[in-house]
């Protein structure tokens, strides 16, 4: 595929660059070291359009596809990952899947709070239940006009942060009978210290994107008004597959992070050895290191795993583009 970017994608990627270079580059390792989230981040972001660039125009975003967002992921995390993060999740996953399948309501609720300045928290894993997702227990029983939400999340990016939630449940009706996985919209309002039965427990430790917490959320009988019941077309027997797809965008965004820490890694080693010197030269003309970086997984990888990601973010944004390809494999 011809990436070719136009000159408004051009403009908007540096742009990102600029603002990663002067604002992320400069806290980036103290956001880390520290486990302080980075508002000052988010609210640069926000101010310059960043976050919830893929809602649309008439919820008050700019309506841009994943390619965009990836070309701001990108930027961002050469010099800072989590802003990187930040840029993926207001852009990508439950936000993806709530502008997908989303009411009215439940859509311009979403918008509202991702153009606000909130990164969506989407909650899946479980302790029992991390690769294979489907053997998830949280479950959630209607009662009259409610569900009622019980069970125990873990890795949830933004727990104790975020103030949206899109949770994937086992839906019962008031029989008891089971009527597929869905998702429910909650809202976290952290000066009434509301929902009622959402608990933030305990913060896990990361390796790194230290700057966003990895946390557990235990839901207790948590009630969630039926209408926040995110219901994919095909109902809730499809649910799962229905969102799990809607949310695959996110996988895209998070590869890109990974990408652009690769590609930020990179290139300050190569300057780096450009201007460290010995025995009166730069390093980087001493031929053992020169073999390095020329031989590097990284220089030889990095070029066409971009395009890689470039394409996955193009076709996502893209349906017709994914249903012709489905099309050609059958």
């Amino acid at each position: 595929m011809d990436f070719e970017l136009s000159p408004a994608q051009k403009e908007l990627q540096a742009r990102a660059r600029a603002l990663a270079e002067t604002h992320m580059a400069p806290r980036a390792a103290e956001v880390d070291r520290t486990e302080a989230y980075p508002w000052d981040h988010v609210e640069r972001l926000r101010a310059a359009g960043l976050l919830g660039m893929t809602i649309a125009k008439e919820l008050g975003g700019q309506g841009l596809g994943y390619l965009e967002a990836v070309l701001v992921i990108e930027e961002m995390a050469k010099h800072c990952g989590a802003s990187a993060r930040i840029v993926v999740e207001t852009n990508m996953g439950a936000i993806g899947a709530i502008l997908k399948y989303g009411t009215p309501a439940q859509r311009k609720l979403a918008a509202d709070l991702v153009l606000s300045g909130d990164k969506p928290a989407i909650c899946i894993t479980e302790p029992q239940a991390g690769s294979a997702a489907t053997e998830m227990t949280t479950r959630a029983d209607k009662r009259g006009d409610v569900y009622l939400l019980n069970g125990r999340k873990h890795w949830i990016t933004g727990g104790g942060i975020s103030r949206l939630h899109l949770v994937f449940a086992r839906v019962f009706d008031e029989r008891g009978a089971e009527q597929g996985i869905g998702g429910f919209i909650l809202v976290r309002h952290p000066q009434l210290n509301t929902p009622k039965g959402l608990i933030i427990g305990k913060r896990e430790p990361a390796l790194g994107l230290r700057g966003i917490p990895e946390s557990e959320l235990i839901f207790d009988n948590l009630e969630v008004p039926a209408e926040m019941l995110l219901m994919p077309q095909r109902g809730l027997r499809h649910g799962f597959a229905d969102l799990m797809d809607a949310y695959n965008g996110q996988r895209v965004g998070a590869a890109t992070v990974a990408l652009g820490l690769a590609q930020g890694a990179y290139e300050k080693a190569v300057t780096f050895a450009n201007r460290r010197e010995q025995f009166g030269r730069p390093i980087a003309e001493f031929q053992g290191l020169r073999t390095f970086v020329a031989s590097s997984i990284l220089g030889r990888k990095l070029p066409q795993t971009r395009d890689g990601y470039l394409t996955a973010g193009d076709e996502i944004g893209r349906p017709d583009l994914r249903r012709d390809k489905q099309s050609s494999r059958a």
